[in-house]
């Protein structure tokens, strides 16, 4: 009887562990400004697609406007199209101050700005980006979270403020 609580108290956690790393953890980190709080939150993708599976899908939904709509085989052709070329920088943008900057790196889009000291860094798998899109003009929160599976080992966005704010999110 008490090998058989044992192996009950070592198996739930193993399958609890086993589980998370199966489905990923997105970690949301969070810093304020010099001397302020510092808050990191992960958050299991299997317990953030059950939660959004009980959200209704009418406050949940994004639909796109009919201009963007007729849009969509484009962008996802588009999307293809760069899955599959070579790795360059696709835009570069400089002003006094500012930069922009987006490129393909292997099969992720990088989007890099820096606004006089203001800087934004996001990540997206290109598989991430045709999965969003690959619906029928909608996108809910439940497919957002599972669309995150193909962002594993990615930090999706780090974003750093000039009175040092910093906010990262990663997928692992």
């Amino acid at each position: 009887m008490l090998k058989m609580i044992l192996i009950g108290a070592v198996a739930v956690p193993t399958i609890a562990a086993g589980a998370v790393a199966a489905t990923g953890v997105v970690v949301v980190d969070v810093q304020e400004k010099a001397g302020g709080h510092h808050i990191v939150v992960p958050v299991p993708l299997a317990m953030a697609q059950a939660a959004a599976a009980f959200v209704p899908e009418n406050k949940s939904t994004v639909r796109l406007p009919p201009e963007a709509e007729r849009y969509m085989p484009v962008a996802r052709q588009v999307l293809t199209a760069l899955a599959d070329a070579e790795d360059a920088e696709l835009v570069r943008v400089e002003e006094p101050g500012e930069v922009v900057s987006i490129r393909k790196e292997g099969d992720t889009l990088h989007i890099q700005v820096d606004d006089h000291g203001e800087q934004v860094n996001v990540q997206v798998p290109i598989r991430l980006a045709l999965s969003v899109l690959s619906g029928d003009n909608h996108i809910t929160a439940s497919d957002a979270v599972w669309a995150l599976q193909h962002a594993r080992l990615t930090q999706v966005v780090d974003v750093q403020g000039k009175d040092g704010e910093h906010v990262k999110v990663t997928v692992y």
